[in-house]
């Protein structure tokens, strides 16, 4: 069930990315120069497309490795967020164990969302 464009805490959302992108790069784009280009753009205009955030009681994962790093890199407090709900099985091998208290915080914002 996808919910409406929220606003999350960037730490929370950043505790569930595949990688970090400022130490990780990607096979697809240059890296260095991605998040140069994108924190120039999301610093002028802001975060246009919404991280995507799938989870459940058990794990959560994230669409959106280099928003969420230029986020950071720019001190973002929220970032805006469409939650999924992901079904237990199959869970993706990236994905992260969910913490109690983000769960609270996801659940709240869905039914609130």
């Amino acid at each position: 069930m996808k919910t409406s464009r929220i606003h999350l805490p960037a730490l929370l959302v950043a505790r569930y990315r595949a990688v970090d992108r400022e130490l990780v790069g990607s096979a697809i784009v240059d890296t260095p120069r991605h998040l140069d280009a994108l924190t120039i753009d999301i610093e002028e205009r802001g975060i246009l497309t919404s991280l995507r955030l799938g989870f459940n009681d058990e794990f959560g994962t994230l669409d959106g490795n280099h928003r969420i790093a230029v986020a950071l890199r720019l001190g973002l407090v929220s970032v805006p967020v469409l939650l999924f709900e992901e079904p237990l099985v199959p869970r993706p091998f990236h994905a992260r164990p969910m913490l109690p208290d983000d769960l609270a915080v996801l659940e709240d914002a869905r039914v609130s969302g």
